[in-house]
Formats: C-alpha cells, sequence, structure tokens
C-alpha cells in the first residue's frame, strides 16, 4: 500500500480502541451505515474514471460524508471543529478512507446483526463514532506491519521483495483500477467464448436460468452494463437501482446478486477474511421493502465486484457454484478452456489489430512458434513473438488466477513465506518456462521461426513478458519480486544478460487491461510497442536509480509509463451495437 493509512491509534493514542468496534455503531441502522460507506467507496472509486481518486480532496469530500447530519441536511458546526482538527493529521502521503477500508467496513456490517432498525435523531457523538470505527478498521489491517515490524526481516536480504510482495498480496489486489469499457469488451468476448463451446455453452444457458432466471445471454450482459451506469447518481455519490416492483424477472435477476455468501474465516485477524467472498458474491444490498412502497432498491456495494460478476468473478461463480457441485469436469478443465478457447485467442486478436496498421511489427503465435528440437517432441517455444529490427517481445500468457489455496494469500509471518512451494508458484504463473525454456533456447530455434527478414546471425535484444489475467501482480512489490526471481534463473541457467548474440531486458509483466488501454494507440500509430517497453525498462533502470538517487524507480509498474506516454485513444473502439437489437 502506497502512503500511510491513518488508524484510530493515531488520532486517540491516550484511548483505548474497543474490542468490537461495531459496537461504535450499532445504534445506526444498516442500511444508512451500508449508504454512507459505499458513498464513500464511490467517491473513492468513481465509475466515471479509470483511475481511483485518493486526492487530498477527494479525502475530504469522504470525511464530509461521515460527518453529514441528516436531521438538519448539513455538517453540524460541533461536527466541523472535530472534521478540522482531523484534518491536521493529513500530509500528502496519509489517508483516512481507502477501497479496502470500505471493503472491509462493508462486510463486517453485512455479515453482522444487532443494529437498530429505526432512524436516531443524530448526535455529533453518533455520526463521529462512524469515523472511530472507520479508524478501527485501519487498525485491523495494518495489524500485520505490525508483526513485519518487530520479526527483523533484514535475513532476507534479496528475497525481501519476494516475501514482501506476498505479504501484501491480499491488499494490493484491490487498488488496481481499470478503464470500464475496456472490461466490458474484455467480458463479452469471454461470455461469447463460453456460449459458443458445445458443452460449456450448453451448462452456462443452464446455470443463467437457474442461477439469475433468464435465457438470454444478451439479457445477462445488458442487465449488468445498464446497472453499472445506470445507478450512478452523480448528486448523491453512490450507485443504486430502483426497480418497480412489477418487474419480477429483473427482481429475481437483482436478487441473485443480493445473495450472501458464508467467509471463509470468521477471524479478521485471519488473512483470508481479506478476500471478501461475502461481498464478491453479493455485491448489492436488497433494502428493506416497505409495504406502500412500488420500488425495490438494491445498494450496490462496490462496482468493480459488480462487473466482476460478467468476468472475473463469473469464472470461479461457474465453476463452484455449478460445474464443480455438478461434476461437469474438473479445474483443470475448466482453467484450460479459460486459457486456450479464451485467453490466447483473445491476445491473438488484440495483438492482430493492434499491429495490422504497422508492416514493420512482425507477429506469430501458438502454432508457429512450435518446434522440435535435437530429436525431441514438439514444444510450444513462446506464447507470442512480435518483432521489429533485432528487437523481439517473448510472451507467456496466463490466465490463472491466484487461489486462496497454497498459502499464497495469507502470508503474515516468515514461517508462512518459507511455507510457500515457490518452486511451484513461479512455474505456474509462467517466470520458470519464460526463463529456463523461451529465453534459454532461443538461439536454437530461431532459424525456424517463420520471419524470414528476421537477421538471425546479428545480436538481438530481448523483451521477455508475461501477459497475465490477475491484476493482483500488478503491484510494484510483484514486478520487482518477479524480475529478481526472473534473474535467478537465467543465473542458474548460465545464460549471460548480455553478449555478442543478445541483450537480454528485465522481465515486464503486463496486464491483459493495460494491453486493451494500448492497443488503439498501437492500431493508430501514435505509439509503438517498443517504444512503451524501452522507456519502462529506462526508468525503472540501476543507471536511473542512481542518477536520481530515488529507489522507488524500481518499484515502477509498466502501467506508469503507460499513463505517461499514452493520453488519447484509451478505450477499445468497440461495436456493441448487438446488445441492443
Amino acid at each position: 500500500m502506497i502512503g500511510y493509512l491513518i488508524k484510530f491509534t493515531d488520532i486517540f493514542p491516550d484511548e483505548e480502541m474497543p474490542k468490537n468496534p461495531l459496537d461504535l455503531i450499532k445504534h445506526i441502522p444498516k442500511e444508512e451505515l451500508l449508504v454512507t460507506l459505499s458513498s464513500i467507496n464511490s467517491l473513492l472509486n468513481p465509475i466515471v474514471s479509470s483511475y481511483f481518486d485518493d486526492s487530498m480532496e477527494n479525502q475530504h469530500k469522504c470525511l464530509k460524508k461521515v460527518f453529514y447530519n441528516t436531521n438538519i441536511k448539513a455538517l453540524s458546526t460541533e461536527l466541523y471543529r472535530k472534521y478540522i482538527d482531523i484534518i491536521i493529521f493529513f500530509n500528502k502521503n496519509a489517508s483516512i478512507f481507502s477501497r479496502m477500508t470500505c471493503l472491509f467496513a462493508i462486510q463486517d456490517i453485512v455479515d453482522s446483526d444487532g443494529f437498530i432498525k429505526t432512524t436516531p435523531y443524530y448526535t455529533s457523538e453518533i455520526r463521529f463514532n462512524i469515523l472511530k470505527y472507520i479508524l478501527c478498521v485501519n487498525n485491523i489491517l495494518l495489524d500485520s506491519d505490525k508483526v513485519y515490524n518487530e520479526a527483523g526481516y533484514e535475513e532476507f536480504r534479496g528475497k525481501f521483495f519476494e516475501f514482501f510482495m506476498f505479504k501484501e498480496l491480499p491488499k494490493n489486489q484491490y487498488y488496481n483500477s481499470f478503464n470500464s469499457i475496456n472490461y466490458f469488451y474484455k467480458s463479452i468476448y469471454l461470455l461469447k467464448c463460453i456460449e459458443n463451446e458445445e458443452k460449456f455453452g450448453l451448462e452456462f444457458q443452464k446455470y443463467i436460468l437457474e442461477k439469475y432466471g433468464i435465457e438470454s445471454l444478451n439479457d445477462f450482459v445488458k442487465n449488468i452494463i445498464y446497472a453499472y451506469f445506470k445507478s450512478y447518481d452523480k448528486k448523491l455519490n453512490i450507485n443504486y437501482l430502483n426497480i418497480e416492483k412489477n418487474r419480477t424477472e429483473l427482481i429475481k435477476f437483482f436478487d441473485s446478486f443480493s445473495e450472501r455468501a458464508n467467509n471463509q474465516s470468521d477471524s479478521q485477524s485471519d488473512l483470508s477474511y481479506l478476500d471478501f467472498l461475502s461481498v464478491k458474491k453479493g455485491p448489492l444490498y436488497k433494502s428493506i421493502i416497505k409495504d406502500e412502497s412500488d420500488i425495490i432498491s438494491y445498494l450496490i456495494l462496490d462496482t468493480d465486484f459488480f462487473i466482476g460478476k460478467m468476468y472475473d468473478l463469473l469464472i470461479n461463480d461457474f465453476w463452484f457454484d455449478y460445474l464443480k457441485p455438478k461434476r461437469i469436469c474438473n479445474r483443470t478443465d475448466w482453467g484450460s478452456f479459460i486459457g486456450n478457447n479464451f485467453f490466447e485467442p483473445f491476445l491473438t486478436d488484440l495483438f492482430e489489430k493492434s499491429f495490422k496498421n504497422n508492416k514493420r511489427i512482425i507477429f506469430r503465435h501458438t502454432d508457429d512458434l512450435k518446434f522440435t528440437l535435437d530429436g525431441k517432441n514438439q514444444v510450444e517455444y513462446a506464447d507470442f513473438y512480435i518483432r521489429q529490427k533485432n528487437k523481439v517481445i517473448l510472451v507467456e500468457a496466463k490466465s490463472n488466477y491466484l487461489p486462496l489455496i497454497n498459502g499464497y494469500k495469507t502470508v503474515l509471518t516468515k514461517d508462512d513465506y518459507l511455507k510457500i512451494d515457490l518452486d511451484k508458484f513461479y512455474k505456474d504463473y509462467g517466470v520458470t518456462q519464460l526463463a529456463c525454456k523461451t529465453i534459454k533456447d532461443f538461439h536454437s530455434y530461431k532459424h525456424k521461426i517463420k520471419d524470414y527478414e528476421f537477421k538471425v546471425d546479428e545480436k538481438v535484444e530481448l523483451f521477455p513478458t508475461l501477459v497475465v489475467n490477475d491484476h493482483i501482480f500488478s503491484s510494484g512489490y510483484s514486478s520487482m519480486a518477479f524480475k529478481k526471481k526472473f534473474e535467478e534463473l537465467l543465473l542458474n541457467e548460465g545464460i549471460e544478460i548480455e553478449n555478442q548474440n543478445h541483450k537480454i531486458y528485465p522481465l515486464t509483466i503486463i496486464n491483459v487491461n493495460e494491453l486493451l488501454t494500448i492497443s488503439k494507440s498501437l492500431e493508430y500509430g501514435l505509439e509503438n510497442i517498443f517504444n512503451i517497453f524501452r522507456h519502462y525498462h529506462s526508468s525503472t533502470s540501476i543507471d536511473m536509480i542512481i542518477k536520481t538517487k530515488n529507489t522507488n524507480l524500481g518499484l515502477l509498474t509498466i502501467k506508469e509509463t503507460i499513463n505517461k506516454l499514452i493520453k488519447k485513444n484509451l478505450i477499445v473502439n468497440k461495436n456493441f451495437d448487438w446488445l441492443f437489437n
């Protein structure tokens, strides 16, 4: 997490933090608390932007949401004074509100009972207790840092970033922003792949009928996209839906998004609690129905989780809720379908469109990169090959998501870290293959690539690249850890970083969402993928760190380079007319 999250113990150093922070807010109706927290969450992650708003100004807006007195429709004078007192704790790297804070608080409240049913007459103390509760949540979230600081992890030395990557995975997965239009395009591509596959297509139709009460894939997509944009109330900064009671099909559909799931851990100190399974499974909250009302309201607790029901959460939901219990296939079969039938074809289509107007780029993929060497069985040495002059990007694509099992997301202590099967981890996520096969054997198979203008006898610049589906690997810590492991594997294989035959650049990790972001600029010739990669590696190089004396440069990801270089054409220009026919 970048910056400092202000805690209860920072604001109230002489006051003991409540053993059960929820007791601070039990005298407020659950629904009103969820409205406040969802509104703050919407401010931090607005649907009108592709980026989180962590500005100081927005933190002030979030505080006003907490202090707003519904009795007088304004900030009370007493609360305003306390509000000013809180501001002094702010600096450019500190905040009270984060998406992680909101998700934790929302899940805590959704899964709990004992709140009063009727709205109280709000006093300064009641409203201020909401802030106290939020600060308590921050204390709980940062408990793992206390464990880290007390343990003396200097001994990790070169493994520090690897340990820190795993330690921060549960939190960093919630700080990745994306362009929703691009996300919808990717999601529709996935859904079409499922629908068009004979076996899974039929089962998916049964699934959405059973789960959501609809028969049409188009209706499934339209309902989510329509709700996502229609739900946003710009004046209130909140996302909610009002559905007429006679719209029974829509009510059944959105009711399914309001179903709660049991968390895999009841203990908030258990890092698996941070998977927020309850909110992921039910990203909507159905309001208490009033008999005299003709409207049923749904509060969108988190917009990213809501539209995730079309993509990453859908992949898991369809497996765990339908395919697995009905024993239709095993996890490996389903994972192979996602990788082979969706992810790689999707990337192929994306790359082909991106490079179609650039005659200097040579693009090869899948079967073009399967070779037989030294009489051995045929092997695919890379998923994608992209060349311009003597520069070559070699890509390994990984569609899999990091599971909660295997201990990857639950590293709190040194012992937790040491229990991880690191060899399996780096093999599963493509680093081992890139180093020990794709790069190691490049000079053996380069003559076999159907790229007849490639001057194979000249020195080549190699850009090893992982294209990932899971944004959990998009943090600076992950990027650094993967780079170091890649270099370690090259060293173990006796591969020189630079010699007369090649220069190997550091490993690049790029998320499929980031490829979507740059695709139109590449297609229109406004930017070149090799320029983006060179800029990234130049900005994060040892020479640049020494020159600027800024060690944080090493933690930059390619997303920072993309944000700096790409200013236009950030949305994939796709035709969605078929949705509305």
